[in-house]
């Protein structure tokens, strides 16, 4: 990880001019706009087939290697029928919002995920790193933020610590389950959380587990999104969302004293005390599709 240490330090000198601050605690009024949760990018994206080692289908039961461009996952039957890949080309501007912007990259996407019908897709993102952090000042602090998480594994790790989707038009309104883990050519971290333009119930339809790490060679910058459910959150933010037992009753909106920072550290204790088995998919499925991940340039 020193590779990765060194370039990010160098580009922190370089930009330090820079305006990188980045909000990351939602307002607690409802915005209008909608919240973007993947890049729709200007240019075309190039469709990429996979190759599957062995050959798998919908009905298989073995793990299943595929490799998608420069990235490669092993498949455990149960959580998804197949996977696509899209290549997509470089886009830059000012005229751009900043979610559109990338330098290119490439994006593998679970088919016949086991949920369905969630906010997020089931994807993982593969960005060139060091373009990426040039183009655009929120993957830099993103990476800058990953970059300090990593630099000592075994130190604790606060939410407002951790890097934030770049591409999200909305702030992470809590965190959860964290864990430093690595994969076959790399190292990141993982955690539960949900986004939102304001201060949001925590449910089922928008929770994700989200990973972010480096390739070991600090060449490449990986994001991964997958849509995850617990058994004591409310199936969608709606008002009238049956609360199962045990879970944590979302305060009045409405309500001046309203404690939203007690409301999501509640959440964020009763997540961490869930089995990780007890989630759909299970946190060790999620895991282990992120321990097999390898990138091979």
């Amino acid at each position: 990880m020193k590779k990765i240490f060194l370039f990010l330090s160098l580009f922190i000198v370089v930009t330090l001019a820079c305006d990188l601050s980045v909000t990351t605690v939602p307002s607690t009024n409802p915005a209008p706009q909608p919240t973007n949760t993947t890049i729709p990018a200007t240019g075309v994206p190039t469709q990429i087939p996979a190759t599957l080692v062995p050959s798998a289908t919908a009905t298989t039961v073995q793990p299943a290697e595929v490799t998608v461009d420069l990235l490669t996952i092993v498949l455990q039957p149960g959580l998804a029928s197949g996977v696509s890949g899209s290549q997509f080309p470089r886009a830059d501007g000012q005229d751009l919002p900043y979610w559109e912007l990338t330098p290119g990259h490439t994006v593998l996407k679970l088919e016949g995920y086991f949920l369905q019908g969630k906010l997020h897709e089931p994807q993982i993102y593969v960005y060139p790193a060091l373009e990426y952090a040039q183009l655009f000042s929120g993957a830099f602090e993103s990476m800058h933020r990953l970059r300090n998480v990593m630099y000592d594994p075994d130190a604790p790790i606060r939410a407002d610590q951790l890097p934030a989707v770049p591409f999200f038009n909305a702030a992470q309104i809590f965190a959860s389950n964290l864990q430093i883990i690595s994969f076959q050519n790399g190292d990141g971290v993982r955690f539960l959380t949900e986004y939102g333009q304001y201060a949001a119930p925590v449910n089922n339809q928008e929770l994700f587990y989200h990973f972010q790490g480096f390739s070991s060679d600090g060449e490449y910058y990986i994001v991964a999104i997958f849509p995850i459910t617990a058994p004591v959150l409310a199936e969608t933010s709606d008002a009238g969302a049956v609360l199962p037992s045990g879970g944590v009753a979302y305060p009045d909106i409405n309500d001046p004293n309203a404690d939203f920072q007690g409301y999501y550290a509640s959440i964020t204790d009763l997540l961490n005390a869930t089995s990780p088995e007890a989630f759909t998919p299970t946190i060790n499925q999620l895991d282990a599709l992120i321990q097999s991940m390898r990138i091979t340039p």
